[in-house]
């Protein structure tokens, strides 16, 4: 999951850098991507949801 988040980053990176145009599209990739990494700390912290291995 952690690569994902760094491929959505890297995406929004070059829609900024190749085509400033699309940065509506770039704004809602990098809100997605905080989401994702805010669930996946969430479900790192909280014991319950999933079992102690390595996300």
């Amino acid at each position: 999951m952690e690569f994902l988040n760094l491929v959505i980053i890297f995406i929004t990176a070059l829609l900024v850098l190749r085509a400033p145009q699309r940065e509506r599209l770039a704004f809602r990739l990098l809100v997605t991507s905080v989401l994702l990494m805010m669930a996946l700390f969430l479900m790192a912290t909280r014991g319950s949801w999933l079992p102690g291995l390595n996300y």
